[in-house]
């Protein structure tokens, strides 16, 4: 004889929420299956049912029941993961865009990699990490650099390059 989990009640504006969350076009994918698995759990349905619905594992069905039990809405948002740590700290990204607003060295218009990498005694892929992507470039920017930091490695020519 199957066990038959105990329903799960909700407020009508949570209900709302959920069907709005269910039919959304814009809210990511996984959080529609979320709410459509919860939604259909609120209105009763058995846990093996909502998976031939839904096309979910029980044991999926069962999660996100169980999490919306615990906390409500903010339950079918992901938890937050450890992730892989920073290899730099803020200490190394403020003195690296420090050093860019100084002058570069004699005979070169602008800092590259290997010279702020000489400058700091790093290496030039911690260097250029650090100031990678839009936050660090209007930093940089805002202290005055004209250009991010750029390796002198040249670019890879790959065979289809000179068809």
């Amino acid at each position: 004889m199957p066990r038959h989990a105990a329903p799960l009640d909700c407020s009508a504006e949570v209900r709302a929420e959920l069907t709005a969350m269910s039919r959304s076009r814009k809210e990511e994918s996984r959080m529609v299956e979320r709410a459509c698995i919860v939604l259909a759990c609120v209105e009763g349905k058995e846990i093996q049912q909502v998976a031939r619905e839904t096309g979910a594992s029980i044991p999926t069905v069962s999660k996100w029941r169980k999490r919306f039990a615990q906390a409500g809405l903010a339950g079918l948002r992901d938890q937050p993961r450890s992730g892989k740590p920073p290899t730099y700290d803020a200490g190394f990204r403020d003195r690296v865009l420090a050093l860019l607003a100084q002058t570069p060295p004699a005979g070169l218009g602008h800092w590259d990699g290997r010279e702020v990498a000489r400058e700091l005694g790093a290496s030039v892929l911690r260097c250029g990490g650090c100031c990678a992507g839009k936050e660090s470039i209007s930093s940089a920017s805002e202290l005055g650099v004209s250009a991010p930091i750029q390796s002198s490695h040249p670019k890879p020519r790959r065979w289809w390059g000179s068809i």
